[in-house]
């Protein structure tokens, strides 16, 4: 019997528990890329401690593989292409430059399990023709040097982001991945027919807590204790509510309560902070530069996320310099201020 055979694109908490819940029920051959644990992985295999799966040590999927082009080459081609890592377009490399290799057949189906607005266009644009699936994890899962901590059940919609679908296969494909994906009892995988919304409701949360609390070094209730829930958090949530009003789509607003109360007692550092105390560059353009710059298209206000989104900026910017991407000369901005930005755009144009 034929076996799906997919390509699990990121090996960090929800890449990791993915490529497991793929692998539980046999219903597909799951090949995982890790990149920078590959050696470590590759021989002790993965420590998980799981709230559904349990504790699960030496795991490890049907196949392994360093990078995108040696999976392809030794277990390709693929016919769906989950990719769950983090998306940094103003990183060195994009999403689209990093599944590149994978796309041979024009038949993979790519699903985007990964947080932001707007993240489907560019690999449409880039892969027109291919089927481009959106999905959103709901879970709490970290990874540390192999181990995985995984304590919430694993909740995940999957659906086309574009309505209605322009692709009549699509609605077939997305329950084919459901039913490989789901594991009763050990995870919830569902049809979402208006994924979009759901992508938006998420970016309430992730646009604002994950955001300031990278901004300011600080885990969540710290940030509460500071009174940023009626100064910063309710009203940030509510300027993404406009946003996403402003292009039609209309958000649950209990979600605001649900969220602002959702980690009370637990003083968790979102993965936005952790990324910034790793000195890993941060999705700070998917999760907030993008719907910033729909509130411009949109003339919609947004006082508090302007701000947030401009310094964060400068975050990422040090983050930049600390990894090398560029080294500035000064001698490049001794005149009027007000023209660095557009001097650094011009003189370093090739450095994302």
């Amino acid at each position: 019997m034929y076996r799906p055979k997919v390509l699990v694109i990121g090996s960090g908490g929800v890449g990791t528990i993915s490529a497991l819940s793929l692998s539980h029920n046999f219903k597909s051959e799951v090949t995982l890329v890790v990149r920078s644990d590959y050696d470590l992985i590759m021989e002790k295999g993965y420590s998980i401690v799981s709230c559904t799966y349990g504790e699960l040590i030496g795991w490890k999927p049907s196949h392994l593989a360093p990078s995108v082009n040696d999976a392809m080459e030794k277990f390709g081609p693929f016919d769906y292409i989950l990719v769950t890592t983090k998306n940094v377009p103003d990183g060195p490399v994009t999403c689209e430059e990093i599944i590149a290799p994978a796309i041979s057949t024009g038949k993979e189906v790519i699903i985007l399990l990964q947080n932001g607005i707007d993240i489907e266009k560019p690999m449409l644009e880039k892969f027109p023709g291919h089927l481009i699936l959106s999905g959103v994890s709901h879970i709490g899962s970290t990874y540390y040097h192999g181990h995985v901590e995984n304590k919430g059940m694993e909740i995940v919609f999957l659906g086309d982001f574009q309505k209605p679908s322009s692709n009549p296969e699509s609605r077939l494909k997305i329950e084919e991945f459901i039913s490989i994906y789901h594991n009763p009892g050990f995870n919830k995988v569902q049809v979402d027919e208006d994924v979009q919304k759901t992508r938006w409701e998420k970016l309430m949360y992730n646009s604002v807590f994950n955001t300031i609390s990278a901004l300011v070094d600080l885990d969540v209730n710290s940030i509460q204790i500071n009174n940023a829930n009626d100064e910063l958090i309710r009203p940030a949530m509510q300027e993404i509510m406009n946003i996403a009003r402003s292009v039609g789509v209309e958000c649950d607003p209990t979600f605001v309560e649900k969220f602002i109360h959702i980690g009370d007692g637990l003083f968790y550092s979102p993965s936005m902070c952790v990324d910034m105390r790793k000195k890993q560059l941060m999705e700070v353009e998917v999760i907030l530069g993008n719907p910033i710059r729909i509130a411009k298209e949109q003339n919609v206000y947004t006082p508090i996320l302007s701000v947030v989104y401009s310094l964060l900026k400068m975050v990422q910017f040090r983050l930049k310099q600390d990894r090398k991407m560029f080294t500035i000369n000064q001698d490049d901005f001794r005149g009027n201020s007000d023209h660095y930005p557009y001097i650094f755009e011009n003189k370093y144009k090739n450095i994302k």
